[in-house]
């Protein structure tokens, strides 16, 4: 007769192999991961250098409370009635006036994207616990021109 501690950890050992094997079957590829959150980067500095965004970076650095703006960035979803973080983990995307951050900080600009077609609608603000909204008309759109990330003419 088997002992019954051995019949629970061959279940346990075959659970955690089935466990392992269907998770692996839906992971994107690292370098996928790497070249998509790049692309997001690469959108991201597009978009902060148009004239409302750069402005809030230049007035949150020339504050002197950091040398560069931490830069929280979600995607609105307004038919389901929420926000999405647009990094999905830890970002080195930054230049010489901001960082990325994913932690919730007290003090940052905040930027909310709306996907539109061929791009993103966007609004970007500072954003404190004295002035938290996400109600805002987007200041303006990027769009995919070929491998650059363009201002839209038109503000949605």
């Amino acid at each position: 007769m088997v002992e019954l501690p051995r019949i629970r950890w061959a279940l346990a050992v075959a659970g955690l192999g089935f466990m392992g094997t269907v998770g692996c079957v839906r992971t994107v590829p690292y370098a996928q991961r790497v070249e998509a959150e790049d692309e997001k980067c690469t959108l991201l500095q597009a978009l902060l250098r148009q004239p409302a965004p750069a402005q809030a970076i230049q007035k949150f650095v020339s504050e002197g409370k950091e040398q560069r703006a931490p830069v929280v960035v979600y995607v609105r979803h307004p038919e389901e009635a929420s926000l999405e973080r647009f990094f999905t983990g830890d970002t080195q995307c930054a230049s010489d006036s901001f960082k990325v951050v994913q932690e919730n900080v007290v003090d940052a600009v905040v930027v909310y994207l709306q996907e539109v077609q061929g791009g993103y609608a966007y609004d970007a603000q500072r954003s404190s616990p004295e002035h938290l909204t996400m109600d805002g008309r987007p200041q303006g759109t990027v769009r995919k021109d070929g491998t650059v990330w363009v201002a839209g003419a038109d503000a949605i």
